[in-house]
């Protein structure tokens, strides 16, 4: 008897994960930067494991060409290989987050890691 109640009751209320719902601007960019960070996390965890943090400054989604600007910061401003880290992030971004195309990444010395870079070999472990 009580599963047939509750039965019932499933049917009075609306899934709204199966209704197209158009997510607002707001809401696409925390998703983006939710995204950004995880990757971030996920692929670059020596960031933080040497010291270093990461700030994810701005998310721009309009004109249909998503941007991403990262700050790094601590240990990561004048680090020997943060230029390497850097043109892995831009190199590897924008295949893992659908929505980014273009990733500026700084850390403190303006100029040396902004735009996009393939120069990063494939091999490179980060």
């Amino acid at each position: 008897m009580e599963d047939e109640d509750q039965d019932q009751n499933e049917d009075r209320y609306i899934h709204f994960e199966s209704l197209p719902v158009r997510m607002s601007d707001s809401d696409r960019e925390d998703e983006v930067r939710t995204a950004v960070a995880s990757f971030l996390e996920r692929n670059f965890p020596q960031i933080r494991g040497h010291g270093g943090d990461f700030a994810i400054t701005e998310v721009d989604l309009e004109d249909g060409n998503g941007s991403v600007s990262i700050t790094l910061s601590g240990a990561c401003s004048g680090c020997g290989v943060s230029s390497m880290t850097t043109q892995a992030i831009q190199q590897r971004l924008p295949s893992e987050v659908e929505a980014i195309d273009v990733v500026s990444v700084s850390t403190g010395f303006d100029g040396l890691a902004e735009g996009t870079s393939r120069d990063v070999p494939p091999d490179v472990p980060f």
